[in-house]
């Protein structure tokens, strides 16, 4: 009896190992995906960042926010399957291309689907451009029925997207981008995602203003 337990607990490590490799696998692919675009290099390591602070300061579970940063890292992974000459193109895309590159969330989807153990996350990757306003993609899915992370990564990618810069577009500062963002609340962001949004920017904010009052000079 105690072999088996112990073998039991032995084929557990082992699966858990398992897991984690085809995690880090597809990360890699993810950032060998970024590495083509000096835009998004960085991207998804930046979203899951910001998006565990958030589900963290909305108070979810140690375990869903570790959930929601691992979907972060991977919530593009679906691009693999967009052409690269749409995923590198810098001018406006046609309907026919807008349409595609739609069609990453439910590749993401397709592609983590045998990770069983990762439910939540696909679930987020699939609905990440779904807006509370039922207007999104890929189900028209409408603010609660909009899984909690992907609320989540979507409020991230807006505030990501601003922050960075583009060929066409200077970035803002932290504070313009959260301010930008109310005009978006009830449309494409969750008004609860925004204010944990907000307080963490204003946290960091302060720290910035701390530290700089402490530097000598």
């Amino acid at each position: 009896k105690q072999e088996i337990v112990q073998r039991g607990a032995e084929l557990r490590r082992e699966r858990g190992s398992l897991e984690r490799i085809s995690v880090a696998t597809l990360e890699a692919l993810v950032n060998a995906l970024e590495a083509k675009d000096p835009y998004l290099r960085g991207h998804s390591a930046r979203i899951a960042d910001l998006s565990a602070s958030i589900a963290a300061e909305m108070g979810l579970k140690d375990e869903q926010v570790e959930l929601v940063r691992t979907a972060g890292r991977l919530h593009d992974i679906g691009k693999i399957g967009i052409r690269e000459s749409v995923l590198n193109k810098h001018g406006p895309l046609s309907p026919e291309e807008y349409e595609h590159v739609k069609t990453h969330v439910t590749i993401g989807a397709q592609i983590l689907a045998p990770l069983t153990h990762l439910r939540d996350v696909i679930a987020y990757v699939r609905s990440h451009h779904e807006r509370v306003d039922g207007s999104g993609y890929p189900d028209g899915l409408p603010g609660g029925a909009i899984p909690i992370g992907a609320r989540i990564l979507a409020a991230a990618e807006v505030y990501d997207a601003l922050t960075t810069a583009r060929p066409y577009q200077e970035k803002m500062t932290p504070e313009e981008a959260v301010r930008r963002m109310r005009d978006l609340i009830g449309t494409v962001i969750d008004p609860e995602v925004h204010r944990a949004l907000e307080l963490i920017v204003a946290r960091r904010q302060s720290l910035v203003f701390l530290d700089e009052r402490a530097a000598p000079g």
